[in-house]
This record gives C-alpha cells, sequence and structure tokens, in this order.
C-alpha cells in the first residue's frame, strides 16, 4: 500500500521488477471510482540521481500526475493506460503501404510532442513501451527498467532508434520496396539523422500520394528530395572551377602563358609553305 495525502494505492498487479526500480499498477481504494495508476517505484539512490537530474533540464510539462518518497523510494505515479503493445499489433494493422506509412507518421510525431526527456524517450523505444490503438495512434506507457538509464542520451539516438522501428515495420510490407523504407535505411545507414524533424520530412516527401499529384507538385517533391544532392554537386563544380583558373593564373605567371589555351589556337594554318588560312 502506498499514501499520498487523501489517497491509498493498493497494488493490484507487477509489470517489471529490477534491480533499480520496479512498475506496479495500483488502485486508489481512498476513490469512489477505484482510479488507476502506473507507479514507477525507483529504489536504487545512484538511479534516483540520474532520474532526477533528467526531469530538472526538461523545460515542458511533465508525463507523471504525482510524485512522492515512501520507504526510502521515490515513487511516480502515470494515469493507468492498458497495453497494447506496437510490437505485436502494429503489422498486423498494416492493411496498405499508405497504412502503413501513416503509422510511421504517427510514430515519430508522437516522439515530438511526446512529453518525456530523450533519455527516456529512447528507453521506452527500445524496451518496447510503445503501443498502438484500432485507430493506429501512438502512445507510451512507462514499464521501463531504468538501470540502463544514460542521461546523456539525446534527440540523436532516439531518432535513429524510432527510424529503426520504422524500418523493421515497413520491411517487406510490399513485393516493390517503399521509397521511404529505401531512403530511410541508407540515411541509418549513413549516420545521417540528428533530429525527429528530418525523419518526419523523409516520410512524408516520400509517401505514397493518397491522389494524384498535379505536375507542379511532383516538381517540387523532386526538388524537395534532390535539391541538397544538387548543391553540393554546384559546390564541387566551382571548387574545380576555381582551381583551374588558379593553374592558368599560375601558369600565366611562371611560363607567359596558358598550355591550355593552345587547344583553341589554330595549330594547322600552316602546312609546310601553304597557309591554309
Amino acid at each position: 500500500m502506498y499514501y499520498l495525502d487523501d489517497m491509498r494505492l493498493e497494488v493490484v498487479a507487477t509489470l517489471f521488477s529490477g534491480s533499480a526500480n520496479d512498475v506496479l499498477v495500483c488502485r486508489d481504494i481512498a476513490s469512489s471510482t477505484g482510479t488507476a495508476y502506473t507507479l514507477l517505484v525507483i529504489h536504487d539512490r545512484e538511479c534516483v540521481k540520474k532520474l532526477l537530474e533528467v526531469w530538472s533540464s526538461f523545460d515542458e510539462e511533465p508525463p507523471y500526475s504525482f510524485v512522492f518518497a515512501q520507504n526510502d523510494a521515490l515513487i511516480y505515479g502515470f494515469p493507468f493506460r492498458q497495453e497494447r503493445r506496437f510490437s505485436a499489433f502494429a503489422r498486423n494493422q498494416i492493411i496498405s503501404p499508405i497504412v502503413g506509412e501513416s503509422i510511421c507518421v504517427n510514430l515519430v510525431m508522437e516522439c515530438i510532442s511526446a512529453p518525456y526527456p530523450a533519455p527516456l524517450l529512447h528507453l521506452m523505444l527500445t524496451q518496447d513501451c510503445v503501443h498502438i490503438t484500432k485507430e493506429n495512434d501512438i502512445y507510451f506507457i512507462p514499464v521501463l527498467d531504468l538501470a540502463g538509464l544514460d542521461e546523456r542520451i539525446g534527440e540523436r539516438e532516439c531518432t535513429v532508434r524510432c527510424a529503426q522501428m520504422i524500418l523493421e515495420l515497413l520491411e517487406g510490407q510490399s513485393k516493390k520496396p517503399l521509397k521511404s523504407f529505401e531512403l530511410i535505411r541508407r540515411k541509418i545507414n549513413s549516420g545521417s539523422y540528428s533530429s525527429f524533424a528530418e525523419l518526419y520530412r523523409d516520410i512524408r516527401l516520400t509517401a505514397i500520394p493518397t491522389s494524384k499529384k498535379s505536375i507542379k507538385s511532383r516538381v517540387k517533391d523532386w526538388w524537395a528530395r534532390n535539391r541538397d544532392a544538387f548543391f553540393r554537386l554546384l559546390l564541387v563544380l566551382c571548387i574545380l572551377v576555381i582551381i583551374v583558373a588558379l593553374i592558368m593564373l599560375l601558369s600565366q605567371i611562371f611560363f607567359g602563358e596558358i598550355p591550355l589555351l593552345r587547344l583553341f589556337k589554330g595549330c594547322f594554318d600552316f602546312i609546310g609553305t601553304e597557309n591554309l588560312t
């Protein structure tokens, strides 16, 4: 039993028990409705220090309903939600590639808006704490093993893990690999992702259109996908032009001529004593 103000929280289920913390489902028996909560009970002192540091550097409104200490443990109370794991249900809910990409967008958007610091979000993405409704909405339940908490984790690591989950979800969903799948796979392999905004943009730009796009929209989408590569190519060409110009300048200074320009002179104006001009 846990006590907080006028609440009497009775344990009805244990979701996780570990060296650093436990995760319990409790019901407030002092309430007429018997409101249920998910309690994150941290009993390891080092873990408590790390967690307090993580929350102190977080600027947004936290997702827990209350926090208190009892019996040398720090306890966070979250609203209870029924589990419906992403790993078990998401693939079966993909009835078309368009639905699959829509689920991926929902996952990224929930990661962006989730009121959790990056170290905790990364744990939830790696410890199967992501859940999905029948309507393909995404939500998190913090059934966490905090023994692996690393306060140095940032958005980059969370983005990469989210992208990996998307690859696992989309793999084998169509005979022809989806453009979004191929683009995300290439960027993971090259270590290009640093933010959820980049991942969201890649999914939206390569998503299968729900209706036929106009030529203008196709051109805009093509430009959005390829402008970075175009500017890189333009930069390389500019550098080459500058190098060639420097070589020609140095040649003129030291040799009094530019050998390259001989290619454009009339080298065959005279053959023997005959003037061909």
